[in-house]
């Protein structure tokens, strides 16, 4: 983390500007005056999540913050693109252009995910007894009961647990302990209930002595948003690459060398 997380975040600053800035003519100065309103946007959401922060934490804040100025940098180098005429000539941009912008987006979704996920997440772990319901991040999740089922290579150990929040069922999940007796091997399956804002897992370990079973529970705010933020870095890249000009080029240089022999059979 000492060497990664200090590149990225000179990626996310550096990666709008450099995005907009002409090769070899371009200024700075003339860069950062069409990224002012990326920049109040930037700031408005670190201030929102600052705001919403309970520990007011400075990954969270930081993370929110970067993400933003990247979404903000591919709207703005769209904008600029377009020229006088506006939105009318978005839908004539080249694929590249396109493929780009959603590329620098993408990055900056899983930007806000991964600061998100990693300064609000929650993890408890516990004894929890049957029918004794407990609370994790304002959900209340009972172990209703654990049942003994054979599987077809393995024997399972499988609860039944219900989540509930402000009196409403959000979802009844099964995890699983599996013991395979050939290779004495035993594996967990953790229940997952996702969403769009939060992934909830749920984890059934060993009897205890005293009654009750090891449970572990964790809620990962925004960890679908990782995987939307690579899906659209992948997307970006595959509309990139199917921008007619690319073909085209190819295709020019293919051409000349394919040609070479044949002057030089005609010159002996």
């Amino acid at each position: 983390e000492k060497a990664f997380t200090p590149f990225m975040v000179a990626l996310a600053i550096i990666l709008p500007l450099g995005a907009i800035l002409p090769w070899k003519r371009g200024r700075l100065r003339r860069a950062l005056a069409p990224l002012r309103g990326a920049l109040v946007f930037a700031a408005a959401v670190a201030a929102l999540v600052y705001a919403v922060s309970t520990g007011h934490s400075a990954l969270a804040v930081i993370g929110a913050g970067l993400g933003a100025w990247l979404l903000g940098g591919a709207v703005v180098d769209l904008w600029l693109r377009t020229g006088s005429s506006g939105l009318s000539r978005l839908g004539r941009l080249p694929r590249a252009d396109w493929g780009k912008a959603i590329a620098h987006g993408g990055l900056g979704v899983t930007f806000i995910g991964i600061s998100l996920l990693m300064a609000w997440q929650v993890e408890d772990i516990r004894v929890a007894q049957i029918g004794q319901p407990f609370d994790v991040a304002g959900y209340r999740i009972t172990l209703e009961k654990v049942e003994e089922i054979p599987g077809p290579n393995y024997d399972s150990t499988v609860a039944t647990m219900r989540v509930t929040r402000g009196g409403q069922q959000v979802a009844l999940l099964h995890p699983e302990k599996r013991v395979y007796p050939v290779q004495a091997m035993p594996t967990t399956e953790a229940a997952i209930q996702n969403g769009l804002f939060r992934d909830l897992y749920l984890v059934i370990g060993d009897p205890q002595q005293g009654g009750g079973w090891a449970v572990r529970s964790y809620v990962k705010p925004f960890a679908s948003w990782i995987w939307l933020g690579c899906a659209l870095m992948a997307l970006g890249g595959a509309i990139s690459l199917s921008d007619r000009r690319y073909r085209v080029a190819a295709g020019a240089r293919r051409a000349p060398a394919s040609a070479q022999p044949a002057e030089r059979a005609c010159a002996r």
